[in-house]
């Protein structure tokens, strides 16, 4: 098992700080030359990143486990945050899309509700995968028309939870992350530093009265919804890329007493990032030149070390089954393997065996979604609530019994819809939907 872990560590060592250097590099030269204000939370978190960085440089990785744990812990918070902003204004998307046809000029709606309906349904079982037929329901779901009393709502959406009754907690968790995100439930009250700008964006969207809404004021909507966009899709390539240089400081704490290095590979790495840092430290921006011409000594070895981690054939066993140092490598084992995957916000944490999700917890879980929920519906115009109901179920495990069931909510969503340009919106939606997979409309 210690040889594993020597070579375990050596690759994901090797890997990770030159990855790190080439990120530092990239990421130095997209800081602002100046914050928003002295205050900015950006600003903030670049000089913990910074900081936590030169301590490593001077050899101080074994005090830094904890204090890089609980900087990526905020990370996350960060990337919620931000993607609790960006769920919120897709619901904006949604309603201004299915007001569109009162102020912009669209292609003719030349077939029928029954005919569309019908399509609907043939496209749903062309592919023979369950799994893609579940994706396309889901997708059909979040475009029709949303005509429903919030018990039904709420009936649906509890109905659909209980697909996990059995299933690992996990899944159930993640829903419900899903569920809040899209719900707005986590961007009520006041906005934390740093959202300001975006809070405020969504407030005077949620101010917009869209009963009397006309051309002007609509594209008004239309650019809060850009700009706000083009901010929260900024945020978060900047929290993912801070994910990032931060898991590659963690695989070098916990990997840099076992790794084999190349001295040469290191010394260049080494000295990119001991150079930015001081820059910014000092306030500087522009990069020397010396650094930069560092940076093609590093070309392809961060994808030579990657690709044979991959390679790597073996497992760890359970660490909390392993006994004294062999149990502490394989712990460490086990961290570094997630940090080297692709999913950059991956949990760290080892489940311990538990119990799958009982009815008990479904109908917990369920409560307390509603709960949060009724009062931020109620405090939506209808058009609104509307779009978070239909972002919600598109979310939920297939809820339908039968096809049956899945052609009678098609048919009454249309039929329900007494607004004919949402409606017709709706149905042009569908039809680009299915356009775009190459379905060919009967």
């Amino acid at each position: 098992m210690a040889h594993n872990w020597k070579r375990q560590a050596s690759l994901a060592y090797g890997c990770a700080l030159t990855r790190l250097a080439l990120n530092f590099y990239l990421f130095f030269e997209e800081l602002p030359e100046q914050y928003e204000d002295e205050n900015s939370s950006q600003r903030e978190l670049d000089g913990q990143l910074v900081g936590l960085t030169g301590s490593f440089l001077d050899g101080k990785a074994k005090e830094l486990l904890e204090q890089i744990s609980a900087f990526r812990i905020r990370i996350q918070d960060e990337m919620h945050q931000v993607m609790a902003y960006s769920d919120a204004l897709q619901v904006y998307e949604y309603v201004l899309n299915r007001v569109e046809r009162q102020f912009v000029k669209c292609r003719p709606i030349e077939i029928s509700e029954v005919a569309l309906a019908g399509n609907l349904m043939r496209y749903i079982g062309e592919p023979k995968e369950a799994g893609i037929q579940n994706q396309r329901i889901q997708m059909i779901v979040g475009q029709l028309p949303v005509r429903l009393t919030r018990q039904k709502y709420f009936g649906m959406v509890h109905d659909a939870l209980t697909a996990y009754i059995g299933s690992d907690p996990a899944g159930l968790e993640d829903m419900m992350y899903l569920l809040r995100g899209c719900s707005m439930v986590g961007i009520s009250g006041e906005p934390k530093k740093g959202y300001e700008r975006l809070h405020g964006i969504l407030s005077e969207l949620g101010k917009l009265s869209l009963k009397e809404m006309d051309g002007i004021s609509y594209e008004h909507a239309r650019s809060l919804v850009s700009e706000a966009g083009e901010m929260a899709e900024a945020l978060m390539a900047y929290c993912t890329i801070l994910e990032e240089m931060v898991n590659d400081l963690y695989i070098l704490c916990l990997t840099g007493d076992w790794a084999v290095r190349d001295a040469r590979e290191e010394g260049h790495a080494v000295e990119i990032l001991r150079g930015l840092q001081r820059l910014y430290e000092q306030g500087e921006r522009g990069i020397p030149q010396e650094l930069t011409d560092r940076l093609p000594n590093l070309e392809g070895i961060q994808e030579e070390y990657a690709e044979k981690y991959q390679r790597l054939d073996f497992h760890w066993e359970e660490s909390e089954n392993v006994p004294g140092e062999e149990g502490e490598l394989a712990r460490r084992g086990e961290m570094v393997d997630r940090l080297m995957s692709s999913s950059t916000f991956a949990s760290l944490e080892t489940r311990k065996d538990c119990a799958g999700v009982s009815r008990e917890d479904v109908e917990r879980e369920a409560d307390r979604f509603f709960a949060e929920l009724k009062p931020v519906l109620s405090s939506l115009q209808k058009p609104v609530a509307r779009g978070v109901m239909a972002m919600s179920l598109s979310y939920l495990p297939v809820f339908f019994n039968s096809p049956e069931e899945i052609g009678a909510y098609i048919r009454n969503s249309l039929g329900c819809c007494a607004d004919l340009a949402e409606k017709e919106a709706c149905m042009d939606l569908l039809m680009q939907v299915m356009e775009s997979d190459g379905y060919g409309l009967l």
